[in-house]
């Protein structure tokens, strides 16, 4: 149950055709491990194919099999390396993934701690900052609708007692 758990919250959306990914380590040698490969497809394929990219090392290509209705995936023995992982969709609309590191798919490789690739903008305001000017936005926004609300019930009012005063006066004494 705890596996699967794992599983379900390290998986990647992929987007073009693809669902979310997800690879396991299975098992670990001196050199070499068993890694897990798993991917969604969303759209009709007749063949998924993973490819696998490192720095210095040969490009591999891993066609993958249906395991169930729109699951692909391979178990298989790799280097202790960190591969990018590139899906590739072949069928009437064929479509490339972007590629993902093991790691990022749910790998974690002995005596390597993940590395974060995100980048920052050095001129994005912290989270903190951010939400506060979301809360001002949403309390201006408020506010005219409140000063809107209480401008158009004003003519409505005054409207409306203008109208009962000329009808008690053009109405005729019996």
């Amino acid at each position: 149950m705890l596996r699967i758990l794992v599983h379900v919250l390290l998986a990647v959306e992929l987007g073009a055709g693809f669902g979310t990914a997800s690879a396991e380590l299975i098992s670990t040698s001196s050199n070499a491990m068993e890694v897990d490969l798993r991917v969604e497809v969303t759209q009709s394929a007749e063949s998924v194919i993973a490819h696998l990219l490192a720095d210095g090392e040969t490009p591999i290509a891993l066609p993958l099999l249906q395991r169930e209705a729109g699951v692909f995936g391979i178990r298989t023995e790799l280097k202790q390396v960190n591969y990018r992982v590139v899906f590739e969709l072949l069928g009437p609309d064929s479509a490339q993934s972007e590629p993902h590191s093991l790691m990022a798919l749910g790998v974690q490789l002995p005596g390597v701690e993940p590395v974060s690739t995100t980048t920052t903008d050095p001129e994005a305001l912290p989270d903190d900052v951010t939400r506060w000017l979301w809360l001002a936005v949403a309390f201006a926004a408020a506010a005219l609708s409140a000063l809107a609300f209480w401008v158009l019930g004003g003519d409505d009012r005054q409207s409306s007692s203008e109208e009962v005063a000329s009808t008690d006066s053009a109405a005729p004494d019996i």
